[in-house]
């Protein structure tokens, strides 16, 4: 259980980058974070993962306060970040020094399979497109088995193609280990495809205005009438968090 109890956030220059924010995650949950820019999205999971402190409030993963970065939450970035001097596999194994050798290895086989990139092991990152090289990264970041994936934009960087295929991979490997999502978006396709709830934020500070709980089955329909109505009805609410308050 990830809980978050009225987060704020002021940085030294006086910028209330996020104010009151309060949720509950459940094990395995899916819950993807929309607002318009200067919400405090990215802010809110620098605090998740203990990158950051916040000014007050508290983040506690399974009643335990979460004060640094922690082994349970993981965070992939809007770019991969692979370290350009280490192959692919050695890349997806950084985090596993603590297993010995084949234990090692297996666990960066299996998890190169699940992103369909096993033959691409000794390769370097420079040798990699976009899409593979994010690939990688959500290896990299679940080979670790984290009870926490926080996703910042991570794949806004892409064509409309790769980034559809990569939410089916994520899809595919969330499935099997079911880690807590949260994704920070600005693209409302991605957070209805991937989605349980969807939090809407409100800017100067960042706080919530309203959240949406989507039904739909897996792996939804983009073209079907029940997709749309979810977009209009999230549409609106962005709308909304624009008004002045």
């Amino acid at each position: 259980m990830l809980t978050l109890r009225n987060l704020g956030k002021t940085y030294p220059n006086g910028a209330r980058a996020l104010e009151g924010f309060s949720l509950d995650l459940a094990p395995g949950e899916i819950v993807a974070v929309i607002g318009g820019s200067g919400c405090g999205k990215s802010t809110l999971l620098r605090l998740i993962s203990g990158l950051e402190r916040p000014t007050h409030g508290t983040v506690e993963i399974n009643g335990e306060p979460v004060t640094q970065p922690n082994p349970l939450i993981n965070l992939i970035f809007q770019e991969p970040r692979l370290f350009p001097w280490l192959s692919v596999a050695n890349n997806v194994g950084f985090g596993l020094a603590e297993l010995d050798g084949d234990d090692r290895r297996q666990r960066v086989k299996t998890a190169l399979q699940k992103v369909s990139l096993e033959s691409f092991a000794r390769r370097w990152p420079k040798e990699l497109s976009g899409g593979q090289a994010q690939r990688v990264a959500i290896a990299r970041a679940l080979v670790t088995r984290p009870e926490v994936l926080l996703l910042d934009e991570p794949f806004s960087a892409l064509d409309a193609f790769t980034r559809a295929d990569l939410q089916g991979h994520l899809l595919d490997i969330w499935s099997e280990k079911r880690p807590t999502l949260v994704l920070v978006t600005h693209d409302i396709d991605e957070a209805l495809v991937l989605a349980d709830r969807i939090i809407v934020m409100r800017p100067s500070p960042g706080r919530i205005l309203d959240e949406v709980r989507i039904s739909l089955p897996r792996r939804r329909d983009r073209a079907s009438g029940s997709f749309e109505a979810a977009k209009r009805q999230l549409l609106l609410l962005l709308n909304r968090s624009l008004q002045p308050s």
